[in-house]
């Protein structure tokens, strides 16, 4: 491999988004292009799923530059990874691809041959540095998806013809404890990740947020017009709606219907006229929202009196656009908007993200459905529907943590305040 490797999206005539492991050079790397056309793509896996595989795989890629292992001579010679390399492999996968990119080109030399650098050296580097970890849910995923790789590159090594019997049943021995061995180190939930949990907002988070993005709010951090009122809008959307992020951006002019006041969330996968090459997607299922009075009206105004007016939006259709340009607002747009509200408004929470509105629609909805007293079957069917989840799913429950846990702090305190009652009058 030449130099640090990164994802890129192809977008293909047909409008399908493909992702590629490139080098330094920019050419695709051969074994995990070949990997995401044959395992991945031909089992229909999302294109995010593709590119999250991949980027994992990157993660390995770093992982063998840095320890300077040729994996083919390797397979060549039946053998993977010793069981040292796959707990400096475990460790690694918990570090964000900038610290890893920074390990390589540490122990790169001058020339295209690599300084040896001995695996105590590498830890003692790792401790030495203050780097934030990525989730143990997130460096579970590298490893499962790395996993899935070695199995597959050993087992089309075995496939090829002229292979020796010696090499090939050393292989796949090695290879039996390999894997268990990866399998054994992948981070297990336990209490404090359950206690860390995203959750939604308070609601004095909640009016924080709605104040400083008010386009009149003096607080407000941005300057234009349009990205007032666009922002403003997205906050609204993402608040009274709960909508993720990719179903946010993939909303079209013409997916909202203004006389009924309601809108449509499609799933428009590889849709050939988005021009965004990284093409927000839904994961969920299409559904029609109603809107409200206030949310229809502010829709109706931004679209008439900002959207209409801003150069290069009449390209297309879709609701949000970039302020600049005018072209349809990516993820990376999107995603600024809410970093400049955390750097900017000292007062909103660090965790304040899309996804965060999400969890807190969540919270309120099952407000809503304590007060109406809803059966706990009804509840589970109306929040599947307008969260576009199957009613099987057991997704509810990422999304109702805060609420559970509130219920779940008072009836332990009025539990206590009874509990103590009882024994003042036994004494």
């Amino acid at each position: 491999m030449s130099g640090a490797c990164k994802v890129k999206l192809l977008k293909l005539m047909s409008g399908e988004r493909f992702p590629l492991l490139l080098d330094g050079e920019g050419r695709p790397l051969f074994e995990p292009t070949v990997y995401a056309l044959t395992e991945l793509r031909a089992k229909n896996q999302a294109t995010n799923t593709i590119s999250s595989n991949l980027r994992s795989i990157q993660v390995f890629y770093l992982f063998l530059e840095i320890r300077e292992i040729d994996l083919s001579a390797r397979l060549s010679s039946g053998t993977l990874l010793s069981l040292g390399e796959v707990e400096e492999l475990t460790r690694m996968c918990r570090l964000p691809v900038a610290r890893l990119e920074a390990m390589r080109q540490d122990s790169v030399g001058g020339g295209p041959k690599f300084k040896v650098v001995s695996l105590e050296k590498v830890r003692l580097r790792m401790q030495g540095d203050v780097w934030e970890e990525v989730a143990p849910a997130f460096a579970g995923t590298r490893m499962l998806y790395i996993r899935s790789y070695i199995e597959w590159l050993v087992s089309d090594r075995l496939g090829k013809n002229g292979l020796d019997t010696l090499v090939s049943d050393n292989l796949l021995s090695t290879l039996n404890l390999v894997l268990p061995a990866i399998t054994a180190r992948i981070p297990k939930g336990g209490s404090h990740r359950a206690i860390n949990q995203r959750e939604g907002l308070a609601p004095e988070s909640v009016a924080e947020l709605l104040r400083v993005v008010s386009p009149q709010s003096p607080d407000n951090p941005w300057r234009g017009e349009y990205a007032r009122q666009r922002n403003d809008l997205i906050v609204h959307w993402l608040h009274y709606l709960g909508l993720r992020r990719g179903e946010l951006l993939g909303v079209r002019v013409s997916d909202v219907d203004f006389r009924k006041g309601t809108v449509t969330i499609h799933r428009r996968a590889d849709d050939v006229n988005d021009s965004r090459t990284n093409q927000p997607q839904s994961k969920t299922k299409a559904r029609e929202i109603p809107l409200s009075e206030g949310l229809k009206s502010l829709t109706y105004a931004y679209v008439m009196n900002y959207r209409s007016v801003l150069d290069g939006s009449r390209k297309h259709d879709f609701l949000f656009c970039a302020d600049v340009t005018g072209q349809p607002m990516s993820l990376p747009t999107l995603n600024k908007v809410f970093r400049v509200l955390r750097e900017k408004c000292p007062n909103l929470p660090n965790s304040l993200c899309p996804h965060v509105l999400r969890h807190t629609w969540n919270d309120r909805f099952s407000e809503e459905m304590d007060k109406r007293q809803t059966s706990e079957e009804s509840e589970k069917k109306l929040r599947s529907y307008l969260m576009g989840w199957s009613e099987t799913s057991g997704t509810a429950a990422t999304y109702t943590r805060r609420h559970i846990r509130k219920k779940a702090q008072e009836v332990s305190l009025k539990m206590q305040e009874q509990m103590k009652g009882e024994g003042q009058g036994n004494a």
